[in-house]
């Protein structure tokens, strides 16, 4: 996972009016959304996404170092039915209420196998942000390995993924309300 970056908004207004929601946990539920660790590399990371009664996603576990792993991750692929990116459209909004932690935010386009990605800080407590996260800043990524093509311009997504993997052994809970752009 790339260093934090730090052109990151955090901010306790609701999302801007303008934007629109690309996917909503507490109107669209969890839907595809799926857990994926280190597991599938060998690792011994564990984590759970659940729906709150109050119908947010809740993604919670425990990253390990042991077995060279180190990540806890959700994502959801829609292949055949991408979501669509207005062009005007400069920035991900992410609603979530955080621990503290650092997170990563990917997507990933039609054009290739790599993603583009973006870490952010989260600040704790008990009050929502929205993390804005420009399009321009989210560096493209193979596997965790940098790729030589330029960053993200706002292509179609066919995938989203929200990681956790800070290099040390950590518990970690988030609720997310909802993934838009403006």
């Amino acid at each position: 996972m790339s260093t934090q970056n730090k052109s990151v908004d955090n901010n306790d207004a609701k999302s801007d009016s303008s934007g629109v929601i690309l996917y909503s946990f507490s109107k669209q539920g969890k839907g595809k959304w799926r857990v994926q660790d280190d597991v599938v590399m060998g690792g011994r990371s564990d984590s759970q996404l659940k729906m709150t009664d109050n119908n947010y996603a809740h993604f919670s576990g425990r990253v390990s170092l042991e077995n060279n792993g180190g990540f806890c991750s959700i994502h959801q692929t829609v292949e055949k039915d991408p979501y669509v990116i207005a062009e005007k459209s400069e920035a991900f909004l992410l609603r979530l209420k955080g621990d503290g932690k650092a997170y990563n935010f990917r997507v990933r386009t039609p054009k290739g196998r790599h993603s583009y990605g973006f870490t952010f800080p989260t600040k704790g407590g008990d009050q929502w942000e929205t993390i804005s996260i420009p399009f321009d800043a989210m560096e493209a990524t193979y596997r965790g390995e940098p790729v030589e093509v330029p960053n993200y311009s706002g292509e179609n997504v066919v995938e989203m993924q929200l990681l956790i993997g800070n290099k040390k052994e950590e518990t970690f809970e988030l609720l997310i309300e909802s993934i838009g752009v403006n």
